[in-house]
């Protein structure tokens, strides 16, 4: 399965899911005009990515798979999304997937800060919260 690559535009984040690495970023500024049209893509990438590389390992070695989130602002609407791409992760996590959070935020800013805790709060999964 190849590597999801989006972009960043003036109003959307950039995209860089790589399945060769496991590694997944979402980084920049996030306000859609559309948000259901830049964000749904991207979860139908993530079932497909279960269904063709993580529900195929059957080995008892499962992947360790990294996220990381470093946004600038995202609106509310993006949050339910991010919150939606997080739950994906949450699912790979559930069948032995070793997941590891990184949110990065620019040191002093609170909002961001309180976001990525109000996010693992409603997650119950621990975040790296890691100032830059």
């Amino acid at each position: 399965m190849g590597p999801l690559n989006i972009e960043p535009t003036e109003f959307t984040p950039k995209i860089n899911f790589d399945p060769e690495s496991s590694t997944f970023e979402i980084s920049g500024f996030s306000r859609p005009e559309n948000v259901i049209g830049f964000y749904r893509p991207i979860l139908k990438w993530l079932e497909e990515y279960n269904e063709k590389v993580l529900s195929q390992n059957i080995t008892f070695e499962k992947s360790l798979l990294t996220i990381n989130l470093k946004m600038t602002y995202f609106n509310s609407a993006s949050s339910k999304f991010l919150l939606d791409i997080l739950l994906e992760f949450m699912k790979f996590h559930s069948k032995g997937n070793k997941v590891e959070i990184n949110w990065y935020y620019e040191d002093g800013d609170d909002e961001i800060l309180e976001s990525g805790e109000e996010m693992a709060d409603m997650l119950g999964y621990a975040f790296n919260l890691i100032p830059y």
